[in-house]
């Protein structure tokens, strides 16, 4: 049986220079700036395929600069000093003591106050694949985590524990140590699962209503054909006629597979498009253009379904706030 390599690298250094090198080997590029001095740093980074859980600890605050964004997500599942992160929109903000999600893609720099800081790297392509067998819908959209609120919770502190056992036995008689693909990858599961389960975000509510088991083909066709043509002048009728059935069986698959009707399904297809779109045009294009565009003619409507759906305005999400 084929096996995935685990592993782990880390060092304690007494300086900028030092650490800035070691981290160079694996982060091209990055830089160090210390605030008050030479730091003491402690870095260790544990390798599990699609997974690269970091460990720092620092007596001084510290600020790393990526020159490139990852494209993943990074878990903190550990954070007893002060942590920050900077966008290309803003500079260093605070960010909560319990549990946060970034999109390391985002991410231009890291703050980091004198404490012990863990965060588990997931590549966003598992993040997104998992999520869209949970789902069963293309996730078109990079997840956008909610700030969180009150202590980590209990699944994400679990699966931080799993984590960190696998670094241990990866480190175990030397190490590295191969082990079985499909234990890793079950390992990756669970902390992708407990993140997009305990943690708010835009697809919550796709997993929230989903049915325990898979969805019948006609409803799978039907969402392949609301995808496809969310743009376009969609009525219930087109909609049953894609997916190869009447009406009512059509409105039946949906109300115990996905929680919504058919139109519903639409709606927050096209609130989805819209959000993305936002996200991403000139200042030329207006909201009402584009929320128009996705097929809302009634704006004073649509911004209400698009609060309630984003929990912000179609103005915050174009600045980014």
């Amino acid at each position: 049986m084929a096996q995935t390599r685990i592993g782990t690298d880390a060092i304690v250094a007494s300086s900028v220079a030092q650490a800035q090198d070691w981290l160079g080997r694996h982060y091209p590029g990055i830089t160090i700036e210390a605030d008050g001095g030479e730091p003491r740093l402690e870095i260790q980074i544990d390798y599990l395929d699609g997974m690269a859980v970091h460990t720092l600890a620092t007596d001084t605050p510290l600020c790393l600069r990526l020159p490139c964004q990852h494209d993943g997500y990074l878990l903190y599942t550990q954070a007893d000093g002060q942590l920050s992160l900077a966008t290309e929109q803003d500079g260093l903000r605070p960010l909560p003591a319990c549990t946060t999600v970034a999109d390391a893609r985002r991410v231009t720099a890291w703050g980091f106050g004198p404490g012990r800081y863990e965060a588990i790297l997931i590549d966003a392509a598992s993040v997104h694949g998992r999520l869209s067998q949970s789902i069963e819908r293309p996730v078109t959209h990079r997840v956008k985590f909610a700030p969180p609120e009150g202590s980590v919770p209990s699944g994400v502190r679990f699966a931080g524990e799993l984590v960190r056992a696998a670094g241990r036995y990866s480190k175990a008689d030397g190490g590295p140590r191969a082990i079985a693909p499909d234990i890793v990858q079950s390992l990756q599961d669970a902390v992708i699962f407990a993140m997009l389960k305990e943690i708010p975000h835009n697809y919550s509510v796709y997993l929230a209503r989903r049915h325990a088991g898979p969805s019948p083909r006609h409803v799978r066709r039907a969402i392949e054909y609301i995808h496809a043509n969310a743009r376009a002048a969609l009525g219930l009728a087109d909609i049953a006629l894609a997916a190869r059935v009447s009406i009512r069986t059509l409105q039946a698959g949906f109300a115990r597979f996905k929680g919504f009707t058919p139109m519903g399904y639409v709606k927050r297809v096209r609130l989805e498009g819209v959000h993305a779109d936002l996200r991403t045009a000139g200042a030329e294009q207006s909201i009402a253009d584009i929320a128009r565009r996705w097929g809302f003619s009634h704006l004073g409507q649509f911004a209400r379904d698009y609060r309630m759906a984003f929990g912000e305005t179609p103005s915050q999400t174009r600045r980014g706030d």
